[in-house]
């Protein structure tokens, strides 16, 4: 298991989470392709099935199976397993139940020294979320058609939805709701609490004209596994979604990427455009997916809080990074309660500035759908918008900039 730190690992908050390098999965269950399973019954002898609801629509794609331990009751390396299997010549498609996790930037011990140990969900430099007291102002859209977006993550407080920020037409369809407390009798947080909250804010405040979705596949600790969120997205697919966000992700052991994401996602109509953060542990490999896949436009992090514009101290690199956008201290609507994760408690009531790629990703989404006209698809949009940018920062990707509110002062 990863090691406790003096914040809350999330990745220890679960017991099934077993890492492999900078690669955290599920222990005890493996993927296989629909159409794979015989192959692998027929190398490994029975295995059972893990079962999802009648009717799951990623049971044409992929089947979960258990994996016991072995006779002497140590648990399967599954890592290894997978290779195993892989370097057959008719090897069944297979893969491990990867873990993946919100993109917030780190919190800091006293001192300024970053909290080690949590690589994918709180790596890097930066602050916790900070409350602040004004609600943020949405940012007219003109002449843009309207457009379907999806925003994947915690889900959406219902209580945010009830604010101006988030009213019609941008309630079009079924949201997801937002876990938000660990303890809703006293309104605390939980570590992830209003993540999705913030990033649909995100959307609503910049792209007016859009008909929001949110989809709920992490836990109020930011967590998920590759099944929910590879099914989240097919929901996001059947709400109709031109543009997905995600400010989420993780790392994969070898080469092949997660099976189940990889195959959910081929499935997507080629004109929606796919959006994900690249993540916040200050480095250029191992590559974060669903961001580095080829086709989705994959965000890191510029600091706007200073003289001029920098590379955020956290942010991923390298040149996979699509585009870059202001990411240090973004100001957007939040949840109110109490989030008790930082060296005293912080009470939040109804907005937050807050920094990671995490809040990078919506606001590129926002700007694609806000640039979209009548007549042009997302993707038309998308790249027009991008091959107009500056590209000032070798190993952000293109820079786009933020209206100075985005920034909280």
């Amino acid at each position: 298991m990863p090691e406790e730190t003096a914040f809350p690992n999330p990745w220890a908050l679960d017991p099934r989470i077993r890492r492999t390098g900078d690669t955290y999965y599920f222990a005890g269950e493996l993927l296989v392709a629909a159409q794979d399973v015989p192959r692998l019954t027929g190398l490994l002898g029975p295995l059972r099935t893990i079962g999802r609801a009648s009717g799951d629509p990623l049971a044409a794609f992929v089947t979960r199976v258990a994996v016991p331990d072995g006779d002497d009751g140590v648990e399967t390396d599954l890592p290894s397993l997978v290779s195993s299997m892989r370097s057959l010549s008719a090897g069944p498609r297979i893969g491990l139940n990867h873990a993946f996790a919100a993109n917030t930037a780190a919190p800091m011990l006293a001192g300024g020294i970053p909290i080690e140990g949590q690589p994918k969900l709180h790596g890097g430099t930066a602050t916790d979320p900070l409350p602040v007291a004004d609600e943020p102002d949405a940012a007219p859209v003109t002449g843009a058609r309207t457009v379907r977006v999806a925003v994947i993550d915690t889900g959406i407080d219902p209580v945010a939805l009830t604010t101006a920020l988030f009213d019609r037409p941008l309630k079009h369809g079924v949201h997801e709701p937002d876990p938000v407390y660990q303890d809703p009798a006293t309104h605390v947080i939980g570590l992830m609490g209003g993540h999705g909250t913030a990033a649909a804010g995100v959307v609503a405040r910049y792209a007016r004209n859009c008909e929001l979705t949110s989809i709920q596949v992490l836990s109020v600790n930011g967590i998920t596994d590759e099944l929910g969120l590879a099914a989240g997205i097919l929901r996001a697919h059947d709400a109709g979604a031109e543009i997905i966000s995600m400010s989420l992700g993780g790392t994969f052991e070898g080469e092949a990427p997660p099976l189940a994401l990889e195959l959910v996602l081929d499935s997507l109509p080629k004109q929606t455009v796919v959006v994900a953060a690249a993540g916040n542990v200050d480095r250029p490999a191992p590559k974060f997916y669903p961001a580095s896949r080829p086709g989705v436009i994959s965000v890191a992090a510029i600091d706007t809080t200073g003289p001029a514009p920098v590379p955020a101290g956290f942010s991923n690199t390298g040149d996979w990074i699509t585009v870059c956008a202001p990411g240090v201290r973004a100001h957007m609507p939040y949840v109110s309660g109490t989030w008790p994760f930082g060296t005293v408690p912080l009470e939040f009531h109804g907005a937050v500035a807050w920094s990671g790629t995490s809040f990078a990703t919506p606001f590129v989404a926002a700007r694609i759908a806000a640039t979209t006209m009548p007549g042009q698809t997302c993707r038309e949009a998308a790249d027009l918008l991008l091959q107009g940018l500056p590209n000032p920062f070798p190993g952000y990707g293109r820079f786009l900039d933020a209206p100075a509110g985005f920034v909280h002062p």
